[in-house]
């Protein structure tokens, strides 16, 4: 065979076995009955399809005819998969997909072949996109503004897990008709910031705040100023940028044994279930009992939180609730609606390792 696969034409299929393009396309697109092919040639066809590899365009055979394609594409950028919920939300939001119209397209992609990915999806006929959010506002609208352009084409696009911490940027999303939906995250930091208060702290760790300067990581600053709000002084527990990855956790162990004993830091919340594990055990190594010397609280509601000791006083986020209103934008015609922010609320989820004690005793071992 001189061409095999999806570049493959009706002309050079009939050529080779001898038949019309008549009835190849009548076997490529299933009318058969239609042209009254006969079985043996049907089969001919068909393995003659199956053994050069050829795929025929579902979306661009919609698209000649006028039709719409009802594949669905999920995008994403950067490391998204080590966040928990978010790869439950893309278990759930395939899942329901799959049952509503049997075809979708996942892609990935680094940050600065956005504008590639997008328009590669557009080129497969894919008119609704669901783009998951896994890096702060400031690095996913990095580049963002030349993808409107194309956004223009699609009949939807809804961001999923947007942080609703940068009004300038909603607007520009919602200005260009994309969909956000995310979870209230500025109110939970007040309601830890809150409770650790009431608890009757003055001071906390945070590990979105540089250890060096107590400056917050680009995209924080509504962190530090939610912790600030509730007359709490902050402590930066985050190491230098250029920190490896799996040298982080000990590091930030050893800043809050630092802050613990020259400061008086009893308290400590971390956007990071699984850091926090990590460091919980850490310090747990080193003589410090939880939550009797050091109070922890996480954010990112991962299922292994309850069955840490203690288990862990987090924040569930609505992921089913975010991917039924995804699905629900997605299936909405736009009717010349402006696009909205779909905010939905944390659950605080009250367990054992945020409880104030008396007076911690000394003479602890140490990292």
């Amino acid at each position: 065979m001189s061409k095999t696969g999806p570049t493959l034409t009706m002309q050079q299929m009939a050529e080779e076995l001898n038949l019309s393009r008549r009835v190849i396309s009548a076997v490529v697109n299933g009318r058969c009955d239609k042209v009254r092919v006969s079985p043996a040639t049907e089969r001919r066809v068909r393995e003659y399809l199956e053994a050069s590899g050829y795929v025929r365009s579902r979306s661009a055979l919609l698209l000649k005819h006028g039709g719409k394609s009802d594949q669905i594409g999920i995008f994403y950028c950067g490391k998204f998969v080590a966040l928990e919920y978010l790869t439950t939300a893309l278990t759930i939001l395939t899942e329901e997909i799959r049952n509503r119209c049997g075809f979708f397209e996942i892609s990935g992609v680094n940050p600065d072949h956005l504008y590639e990915g997008v328009s590669e999806i557009i080129a497969k006929g894919i008119r609704k996109l669901i783009w998951i959010h896994g890096n702060t506002p400031q690095e996913e609208y990095l580049h963002a503004e030349k993808l409107f352009p194309l956004f223009r084409q699609l009949e939807k696009v809804v961001i999923f897990k947007y942080d609703f911490l940068y009004s300038e940027l909603e607007k520009a999303y919602l200005d260009n008709g994309i969909e956000l939906v995310g979870f209230d995250s500025v109110q939970s930091y007040h309601d830890a910031a809150r409770l650790f208060r009431e608890s009757g702290h003055t001071k906390v760790g945070l590990n979105d705040i540089f250890e060096a300067d107590n400056l917050p990581l680009p995209g924080n600053d509504r962190l530090l100023e939610a912790f600030l709000a509730e007359g709490l002084e902050v402590f930066g527990l985050q190491p230098p940028e250029e920190t490896p990855a799996d040298r982080i956790p000990e590091e930030i162990a050893k800043t809050i044994l630092r802050l613990y004993r020259d400061e008086g830091v009893r308290a400590v919340f971390i956007r990071n279930d699984l850091l926090i594990a990590n460091v919980m055990h850490l310090l747990q190594e080193s003589g410090i009992r939880i939550p009797e010397e050091i109070a922890l609280i996480g954010f990112s509601g991962s299922t292994y939180s309850s069955l840490l000791n203690p288990p862990l006083t987090t924040f569930n986020h609505p992921i089913e609730a975010m991917c039924r209103r995804t699905m629900e934008l997605i299936d909405s015609s736009a009717s010349g609606k402006a696009a909205q922010r779909h905010i939905f609320a944390n659950r605080f989820v009250l367990r054992k390792s945020h409880i104030c004690t008396p007076t911690p005793e000394k003479g602890k071992k140490r990292l």
